[in-house]
């Protein structure tokens, strides 16, 4: 319902500002905020600014937590998805084969993460040679 998407938006929000006021622009509960509001964002379809707010994310967790860190990883696969969702399907594509890579070598084959991150891979392969889906 556009409604509650709208009203999640609205609250997520307010709730990153406050917490760069209070706790700055590079602590992880801020980052994991605007985290949240990019993915609201792009579930009201603003893929544009979901993937701006998800770059800020990864680049703030890439300096803070490094790039081998699990959250860093999920920051980098929540942008490839965007990306996709853009129908920016080469670019979504190289990021998910540089996160299943990651987590292979971090989590082990068998990671229900790295699976995950397997099959976000296939999809895109997938609409890479169906564009008209």
């Amino acid at each position: 319902d556009q409604g509650r998407l709208d009203e999640a938006a609205c609250m997520q929000q307010e709730v990153l500002e406050k917490l760069q006021r209070i706790l700055g622009d590079e602590h992880l509960d801020t980052i994991t905020a605007m985290s949240n509001l990019a993915i609201t964002l792009g579930d009201q379809g603003n893929l544009d600014e979901a993937a701006c707010m998800e770059q800020k994310v990864l680049e703030k967790r890439q300096v803070i937590l490094g790039d081998e860190h699990p959250d860093t990883i999920t920051a980098m696969s929540n942008l490839a998805i965007t990306l996709g969702d853009q129908g920016k399907l080469d670019e979504a594509a190289c990021m998910q084969q540089k996160v299943l890579e990651k987590r292979q070598r971090i989590l082990g084959d068998e990671h229900p993460d790295t699976v995950t991150a397997m099959n976000d891979l296939a999809i895109t392969l997938r609409d890479q040679a169906h564009p008209w889906r």
